[in-house]
């Protein structure tokens, strides 16, 4: 791979502004209270958009809706792929292969070869980080994880390496501005597009074919999923037309973000909220149809015609705004999470994506065939060799140096260090996300009891935590 590569082509053709600083917002506070964010009317509507209004898909359990449809990522509320469905993904997954540039099985030249198809946001977290820091990507982690597959090869991808950006995702012909980016991609990586067999579809969709915004009578729920819906079905058959070996593709739709249509009209219908939240139910729509056997997401050749590779849900990651915990796993997210635009993730919230997506390669049945390397030993969670601390406590200063110590069996250089907080006011962390930030210097604007908890993950998206309150008494 060549990731300097990668870092310099991105900071060439798509330039983010992200803060040094990471905003972290209290739970009990409004994030719209608190000057100088750079969307604060947009935190704030977003904020009140509680848990009891857009519930996470996942905390909707057996007989529980959302306006009358029910939760949770597949049949029956669950969050469970149905055993029929889970074997033949497993199946599939153990019949994957090395394939030589012509598509053909070459188990000794080939490679096995798993590409995102997503945009800004979910590039970020497979490899552009936040444009000054690839440290916390799934590729760079992956490619450092002993047990990965050495016939492995993590593709990356680009939406504006040619002009048009990110339109036409569910256009597959040759003239699709999308798909000849990534198939640029592909080539400057010595990869064709025959040689793909795992897709990691990540899309804020909110119309069909992306590019467009909804309609205004499909701009509320259950209209807007119908309309996602729509759209990921037609990536989808993008996707099998385009690179006609992929056999699974796995799903996620965006995390919560903090833009609403009154801060910027392009987006009314489109990757903000309510609509990153509704789009889920599409995406479960999708995959659901499939489960039913839906003739046209048939990936079975035994039961028909192939229209579509096996689907399954990846990494979820919409969680409560507030920073409410969901009550299924107990994953969180903040305004710390999100860059200052309000639309793309912070450094912090792109390490949160790429140790959900590592967990998930690592240790999902229907991964670990082909993402890790045959008789690999058990990857085993980092554990705490120094418990969170203060340099001081009370603090009598606006600052707090904090420090934290991991250890782990593929080296503490591998793990991340992921902060966040809760208490009166707000906090900025020095740095957020990556391995330096095991000491990261939090500024207090107002006297309060603060309690941090630092996430700390391995190369295989496996976690151990620690905690500290903090009483803090600026002058």
């Amino acid at each position: 791979m060549k990731p300097r590569k990668i870092v310099l082509l991105s900071k060439l053709m798509h330039r983010r502004c992200v803060a040094n600083a990471i905003l972290c917002l209290g739970v009990a506070y409004s994030v719209g209270s608190q000057s100088g964010l750079g969307q604060p009317r947009a935190a704030h509507e977003a904020a009140g958009q509680m848990k009891g209004m857009l519930p996470p898909l996942v905390d909707l359990g057996p007989g529980q809706t959302y306006h009358g449809q029910e939760g949770g990522l597949y049949p029956g509320g669950s969050n469970v792929r149905p055993a029929a469905h889970d074997a033949a993904g497993q199946k599939i997954a153990r019949d994957i292969v090395p394939l030589a540039a012509d598509g053909s099985p070459d188990p000794v030249n080939g490679k096995i070869v798993i590409m995102p198809v997503s945009v800004s946001n979910g590039y970020g977290a497979w490899h552009r980080g936040d444009e000054s820091d690839t440290s916390t990507t799934l590729m760079t982690r992956a490619n450092a994880n002993p047990t990965r597959n050495p016939k492995l090869c993590i593709a990356y991808g680009f939406e504006y390496q040619l002009p048009g950006g990110n339109r036409g995702t569910g256009d597959p012909g040759p003239d699709s501005i999308f798909y000849r980016s990534l198939d640029h991609a592909l080539k400057e990586q010595e990869i064709t597009p025959r040689q793909v067999q795992i897709v990691w579809l990540s899309m804020p969709v909110s119309g069909r074919s992306w590019g467009t915004n909804l309609p205004p009578e499909s701009r509320t729920f259950p209209a807007d999923a119908q309309e996602s819906k729509h759209a990921w079905k037609e990536i989808v058959h993008a996707i099998h037309i385009r690179y006609p070996n992929v056999k699974i593709i796995y799903s996620s739709t965006k995390a919560a973000m903090y833009m609403t249509p009154q801060d910027n009209a392009e987006f009314d219908g489109g990757p903000i909220e309510p609509w990153n939240h509704d789009a889920a139910w599409g995406v479960k729509w999708v995959i659901e149809d499939q489960i039913n056997g839906a003739p046209d997401l048939n990936y079975d050749p035994a039961r028909g015609p192939v229209k579509a590779p096996w689907l399954s849900w990846g990494p979820y990651f919409w969680s409560n705004p507030d920073g409410t915990p969901r009550q299924a796993d107990g994953f969180a997210w903040t305004r710390a999470d999100v860059a200052p635009d309000g639309l793309h993730p912070s450094l912090s919230g792109l390490t949160k994506y790429a140790n959900l997506l590592l967990h998930q390669m690592t240790t999902d049945p229907t991964a670990t065939p082909w993402f890790l390397r045959p008789g690999a030993p058990v990857n085993q969670p980092p554990t705490i060799a120094k418990a969170a601390s203060s340099d001081a406590n009370p603090v009598s200063s606006a600052t707090a140096e904090l420090c934290v110590l991991g250890a782990d069996d593929d080296g503490e250089s591998n793990l991340t260090y992921t902060w966040s907080c809760s208490g009166p006011a707000g906090v900025t962390f020095s740095v957020n996300g990556p391995n330096s930030a095991k000491n990261t210097t939090a500024t207090f604007a107002r006297a309060g009891r603060y309690r941090f908890q630092v996430t700390i993950a391995d190369t295989g998206g496996l976690t151990a935590t620690s905690s500290i309150a903090v009483e803090a008494t600026p002058r």
